[in-house]
């Protein structure tokens, strides 16, 4: 094979100018003056200037860019090729340079940002890494991640640990752990100094939370939510409680996705990545019609002030639910209580797992068990029975 024909000429601005573009790829043209100068073309017509040499050491190519022409001139190129060749010589590279640089000024906000552009997560998720980020350490936003050190680590896993709790300081730093285990992946950081968590086991045991609204506790719980003036709240807490389904599940629940002709509803890409068909209890479906007369203009059963967007936890009304009922809750809570009254009604541990959409085919058994939409129906009408008879405990024939 021929070898290709190094491509040389003493650069001019008028020679540079008139050098033609490839009909495709690129060629490098080297300027007979300054020898390790070139002038690149690219299909597109852009000509860039850089240095190429050889690095003996490495045993590879180097390739400094100087500029665009005629963004700077060919005097200005050959200035600039002395200097970097002068640098290469000695050892360093402007590239590398450039790119520490880069690396030293990205900021913990922006490599969070970096980290969940390359993931496909859903928008809730990604809200709230950047909250978590934001609550616990505000102050490090702006701060370049590789300034970020083991003991600043330490200090700030004392601080919020003291001031905002072991939960908090478990939530917020595991998104930390994240984020820096990213930028190492990509090089912005060297080993990710958040291991010193599990180093020095600073890590805080989890504490599985159990509290549910016990059963004398429905009756005022259920009074206080029925006289919500805000409809769409007190529907969503009723959901909660008789459907067992998630809270964001339920706050981003859309019309198109209910049928209130078939009693059910369709939870979409939930937590474990699947849909959810759910039968609804026929004590809801007279309030789920009243909330569609309301909301139906939206997409969402539970739209928020911009109807557009979907409602956020309805927390003024569940502070005055817990002072007009004295029950203190949140709205897992609600999700364990039907947990806990499906244990108390007698259904099997496989149909509590279908209805609150726990994957049950790890299970040896829960594998070959597909339950059919009128049992689970019949199932989650036991649950709304057993709640009624709490709440009204001496029906009047």
């Amino acid at each position: 094979m021929a070898s290709k024909t190094k491509k040389t000429l003493s650069f001019t601005p008028a020679r540079i100018r008139d050098l033609p573009r490839p009909e495709k790829g690129r060629i490098d043209y080297w300027d007979i003056d300054v020898p390790k100068l070139t002038c690149r073309v690219t299909a597109a017509g852009t000509k860039s200037f850089a240095v190429s040499k050889w690095n003996n050491q490495k045993q590879q190519g180097q390739r400094v860019t100087l500029g665009t022409f005629p963004d700077i001139n060919v005097i200005e190129a050959r200035k600039l090729a002395v200097e970097a060749l002068s640098t290469l010589n000695r050892g360093d590279d402007p590239t590398e340079k450039k790119r520490q640089r880069k690396t030293n000024s990205t900021t913990l906000a922006d490599t969070l940002d970096q980290y969940l552009s390359q993931r496909q997560l859903k928008p809730y998720t990604v809200k709230n890494y950047g909250y978590k980020l934001k609550l616990g350490f505000e102050p490090w936003l702006e701060k370049p991640i590789s300034k970020i050190t083991e003991k600043m680590i330490v200090e700030r896993h004392q601080w919020i640990t003291k001031n905002k709790g072991e939960t908090t300081a478990n939530t917020t730093f595991r998104v930390l752990r994240l984020t820096m285990n990213y930028a190492s992946a990509v090089g912005l950081i060297g080993e990710p100094p958040t291991k010193v968590l599990s180093k020095a086991r600073l890590w805080h045991k989890n504490k599985r939370k159990d509290r549910v609204i016990a059963s004398d506790q429905l009756k005022s719980w259920h009074e206080a939510v029925n006289s919500l003036i805000n409809y769409k709240a007190k529907v969503y807490l009723l959901v909660l409680l008789y459907m067992g389904v998630r809270s964001t599940e339920a706050l981003t629940l859309e019309w198109k996705n209910v049928d209130l002709q078939k009693k059910t509803l369709n939870l979409i890409d939930t937590k474990n990545g699947t849909d959810h068909l759910l039968p609804i209890p026929e004590i809801l479906l007279p309030e789920l019609q009243s909330l569609h007369d309301l909301t139906s203009k939206s997409n969402w059963v539970f739209p928020g002030e911009d109807v557009k967007k979907a409602m956020t936890p309805p927390v003024k009304q569940i502070a005055i639910i817990k002072r007009e009922s004295g029950v203190d809750f949140s709205p897992h809570d609600c999700r364990r209580t039907f947990a806990t009254i499906s244990e108390a009604v007698g259904l099997p541990l496989t149909m509590t797992k279908r209805l609150m959409n726990h994957v049950t085919t790890n299970d040896v058994t829960g594998g070959y068990i597909i339950t059919e939409e009128e049992t689970l129906r019949d199932a989650i009408n036991k649950v709304a029975t057993f709640i009624q008879e709490k709440i009204y405990p001496n029906p009047i024939d």
